[in-house]
């Protein structure tokens, strides 16, 4: 049977070539304006527009109903969230599977926390289809994910973290003072998926070597790294390079966020994926 792959729209991608794919949106509210995660959302125009607004904004996750009608047709089914430590996305995806799954008798299905989000869930995404073709069954499949995820880790650094405090996933008093003081914090998803702080370089010039050495102390040893950023295209190159003169076969997959990342990135914003050492025998 074909296996399917749904995530919700915070993996930063709308296709996945030569795999059945479904991205799930969320939706970025501002005032009496909503922005819906999909292949036809203008980001740019969105990131432009909440720089310039001072209305309340926030974000929607998928709906039970949103997520069944990825699911409907499919035979297996691998369904990867945004951490539920910073959504709902993930309580909503398992109340569709159990359902779905009920109702479908013979039908296979799972639904992954991530614990991470846009390059942690695709990292994850990748190695599921990894382990399909080396002609694994599905529910060893969903077995080898699980300890995958164990050494997998996910990284940020944001230029501006306004929205990030809005919302609650960082404290505003922190945010404010960063600001004036001119400091980026970078930051990673711990074990339950929530924010929790690393570091803070005062000035841009420093940040590419902090964050390699961050990657470094988390176990990265050259294997898979994957990065999305919020038009941060010179920071990327500076921090790749520097990681490729440590390992040369390091593998890269850079994708620009979209629209839920770019709301929580923000201009400026990098954010990283990667594998420690132990991810794969």
């Amino acid at each position: 049977m074909a296996l399917r792959i749904v995530a919700d729209s915070s993996i930063d991608i709308h296709d996945l070539p030569g795999v059945d794919f479904r991205s799930v949106p969320l939706k970025m509210m501002c005032g009496t304006h909503e922005f819906v995660d999909n292949r036809d959302l203008d980001v740019r125009g969105m990131c432009e527009f909440f720089e310039k607004s001072r209305d309340k904004s926030g974000t929607s996750c998928p709906n039970i109903m949103d997520w069944r009608e990825a699911f409907e047709g499919a035979d297996e089914i691998l369904a990867v969230t945004i951490s539920s430590g910073m959504s709902a996305s993930y309580s909503a995806c398992v109340q569709a599977m159990e359902e779905y799954l009920e109702e479908h008798p013979g039908v296979k299905g799972f639904a992954m926390d991530s614990l991470a989000t846009g390059p942690g869930m695709r990292i994850l995404v990748d190695r599921a289809l990894e382990l399909i073709h080396q002609g694994l069954t599905f529910d060893e499949m969903v077995q080898e994910l699980k300890t995958y995820r164990k050494h997998t880790f996910l990284m940020f650094s944001l230029q501006s973290m306004n929205n990030m405090a809005r919302n609650g996933r960082l404290p505003l008093a922190v945010v404010k003072a960063a600001s004036i003081l001119g400091i980026r914090i970078i930051a990673m998803a711990d074990e339950e998926g929530k924010v929790r702080s690393l570091s803070k370089c005062r000035g841009r010039k420093k940040l590419p070597g902090m964050l390699v050495d961050e990657v470094l102390r988390l176990g990265y040893k050259g294997g898979r790294m994957y990065i999305d950023h919020c038009f941060a295209d010179e920071l990327v190159d500076e921090f790749t390079n520097m990681i490729r003169d440590l390992y040369p076969e390091a593998e890269f997959s850079v994708v620009a966020t979209g629209g839920l990342c770019t709301y929580y990135a923000e201009r400026g914003g990098v954010i990283i994926g990667f594998e420690d050492g132990m991810a794969r025998p």
